[in-house]
């Protein structure tokens, strides 16, 4: 970190402690808390937590543990799917069985906020899911993804659980399993989420949160499902974090399930880099004094949000139902961030076609095939028009240039 870093992180952590002064006790965030956490879930001791893993069942202990010793009541949740660890649509699916770890503030009353964060991840790369070629068998420890969302959502369950005030809604903090193999934790966890808490009125999601950069750059998802976000988000900014605002309900991680319920949504994310999916997304690359910004910018939110008896739900561009299926991926990391300007790219799987073909971070597609692409929708509504084999002529920006490439599916 250069000079300038040091300064501008300096006066962050001067205003958070001023704040701090003012707030109960229990609300202030302990460093320790979140480091710990962190380190010993992105440790090589759990083998990655692939689902359905021994690594899997010594994090829900470790998480059961933590949401007990803040005095909440715990549920575990089991849950099965089936996978195909070879992507091949014509081999023999696997069972996997995955758990979800529950722990419920119940200040009796009459509607519930859920804050949430999956606590998954690669494994050893059984169900190919890397981004590293050849990476069978190596850990993928997941610091950023996602034991910086897991490590945020225990510190904020203790300073409520703990804190002198008794907000006026309940709270689960809910840590899914198996949100790599597709969202399957939280999937079964919102099926029954209506019938099962006291009116839930909004769900926040924490995935990949530890990456924060020296521009302080932060997306804040789902701003468009409720027509409180957009002024309750910028009222709590933290001072110096730029706010990328994606309005969609609908996005690649947890927060989805719940707004295919129709509830309202919150999704944070600091952005993808070049450990994603890696053996190298390793906790000592983690920006703890950012992680901590964010932990206090989410509990200030769900804190607001406690004082309302209604949050407004509102449908946002595109339903979970209407997502076109594809059989086939480029190998991108795409930018959830609504754009018309084409499929913004945040990262590009080494090996895979976009990759072969040139395609780097940063880029915009914004043609492939004879599609104009503009957004996200677009480019899924693409994709499944094509079949493995095709190759087919692209266009990306790239900076002030336009490039004509050819991608081999």
């Amino acid at each position: 970190m250069n000079f300038k870093k040091h300064i501008i992180f300096g006066l962050v952590a001067l205003s958070l402690l001023a704040q701090a002064q003012k707030r109960d006790k229990q609300e202030i965030i302990s460093d320790d808390n979140l480091k710990s956490s962190l380190v010993y879930l992105a440790s090589d001791d759990l083998q990655g937590r692939l689902t359905g893993s021994e690594g899997e069942k010594k994090a829900s202990a470790f998480l059961e543990k933590k949401l007990k010793s803040f005095g909440l009541k715990t549920e575990l949740q089991d849950f099965s799917y089936s996978v195909r660890p070879d992507r091949n649509p014509h081999s023999t699916p696997v069972k996997v069985t995955g758990r979800n770890v529950i722990g419920y503030l119940n200040n009796k009353a009459e509607r519930t906020i859920i804050i949430g964060a999956h606590y998954d991840h690669l494994g050893l790369n059984e169900h190919n899911n890397s981004t590293l070629p050849n990476s069978k068998g190596m850990i993928h420890n997941g610091a950023d993804d996602n034991a910086s969302g897991v490590s945020s959502v225990l510190e904020i369950a203790r300073m409520f659980s703990k804190n002198k005030t008794k907000e006026k809604a309940n709270f689960v903090f809910v840590l899914f399993s198996g949100e790599e193999d597709g969202l399957m934790g939280s999937k079964a966890f919102a099926e029954t989420v209506k019938e099962k808490y006291p009116k839930p009125i909004a769900m926040i999601n924490l995935d990949m949160v530890g990456r924060l950069n020296a521009e302080k750059a932060l997306t804040v998802g789902g701003v468009g499902t409720s027509p409180l976000f957009g002024s309750l988000i910028e009222k709590h900014r933290p001072e110096g974090v730029k706010i990328a605002i994606d309005s969609s309900g609908v996005g690649p991680s947890d927060h989805t399930s719940f707004y295919s319920k129709d509830l309202p949504v919150l999704f944070l994310f600091t952005g993808v880099h070049s450990d994603y999916h890696k053996p190298s997304d390793d906790s000592d690359k983690i920006n703890y004094e950012g992680l901590k910004i964010i932990t206090q910018y989410v509990f200030d939110i769900a804190k607001t949000l406690s004082q309302r008896e209604e949050i407004p739900f509102t449908k946002t561009k595109m339903k979970k139902t209407d997502v076109p299926s594809f059989k086939v991926t480029i190998g991108v990391m795409p930018s959830f961030i609504d754009a018309d300007d084409g499929l913004h790219i945040e990262g590009v799987s080494e090996g895979r076609p976009a990759d072969k073909a040139g395609i780097q971070q940063g880029d915009i597609l914004i043609k492939l095939g004879e599609c104009q692409i503009t957004n996200i929708y677009t480019y899924m509504e693409c994709l499944s028009k094509l079949k493995s084999g095709d190759e087919v002529p692209a266009q990306v920006k790239r900076g002030d240039k336009i490039l004509n490439l050819s991608i081999k599916l």
